[in-house]
């Protein structure tokens, strides 16, 4: 009975010691999960903002493509405005040309009938 006593006190020691060193280890693990699932989340967050950052880069882009269109636009719109009045004032040109042309003909018909 003498030896089964130290060879019990041995087994417990062991016993608890490996039942703690699981304990600890689970417990190291479940703090890295949830490091990890923190860490996950941080890294959601931050795809998140990105993909806001790049979604409001490119409304940016667009908004100045949209004016920088507009002002082409604007000035096509003049340029055209202003060849409308050239239009316009070749053929002011051409119908006084026409109604020169046409007394011209009628003096020439009047003078060969007198």
């Amino acid at each position: 009975m003498r030896v089964g006593v130290p060879i019990f006190l041995f087994l417990a020691a062991a016993g608890f010691h490996t039942a703690l060193t699981a304990s600890l280890e689970s417990a190291e693990k479940e703090d890295t999960f949830v490091g990890l699932e923190q860490l996950s989340d941080l890294q959601k967050r931050d795809q998140e903002e990105f993909e806001a950052a790049q979604m409001s880069e490119e409304e940016n882009d667009t908004q100045e493509e949209d004016m920088t269109d507009r002002d082409g636009n604007v000035e096509a719109d003049q340029h055209e405005s202003e060849s409308d009045e050239d239009v316009d004032g070749m053929r002011q040109k051409r119908e006084h040309l026409e109604a020169n042309v046409e007394e011209a003909d009628e003096t020439t018909n009047l003078a060969e009938v007198e």
